[in-house]
């Protein structure tokens, strides 16, 4: 049996999409899903990679840890909302025990490597991705308070 096509109508004819507060512009969208999973990936190789001797970061190098998982933990942020907004304040803890579990496998693992496991470069790497999430969902709830979106060029 056939019958005639199936129509999906026009975009006219089809419901709008309620804006998010967090909607991502389509360029960065493509961006974004891109850019946490190629960062993740270097961000284990270089941190599991045997007898590795990074160069010497001035002063201390828990700022470097910080600053790697700050990173981490925005491109997760931002991973997620290029495929669904994010409306939920049960969006933050989640995203920040996961990646403080990564980060407790990451320097659990590195003794494997000939790397040294220091739980003070893990305080560092937590406080890194607490400074980043509180950040982001602070942003989130002020734009949600507010009303705005970030429009689409169209």
């Amino acid at each position: 049996m056939s019958g005639p096509p199936l129509s999906l109508g026009s975009a006219a004819d089809r419901p709008a999409r309620e804006p998010s507060a967090s909607r991502l512009p389509p360029p960065w969208i493509a961006w974004y899903r891109r850019a946490f999973p190629a960062y993740f990936l270097f961000l284990f190789l270089v941190n599991h990679f045997p007898g590795l001797k990074l160069p010497k970061v001035p002063g201390d190098d828990k700022l470097a840890h910080a600053t790697a998982f700050a990173l981490l933990a925005f491109l997760a942020w931002r991973f997620w909302e290029a495929f669904r907004p994010i409306r939920s304040a049960r969006f933050a803890p989640l995203l920040g025990i996961a990646l403080m579990g990564y980060a407790a496998f990451d320097e659990w693992t590195q003794q494997f490597v000939l790397r040294g496991t220091d739980i003070n470069d893990w305080f560092a790497d937590i406080g890194g991705i607490i400074v980043m999430i509180a950040l982001l969902e602070a942003i989130r709830r002020w734009r949600a308070g507010r009303g705005t979106t970030v429009k689409s060029p169209e």
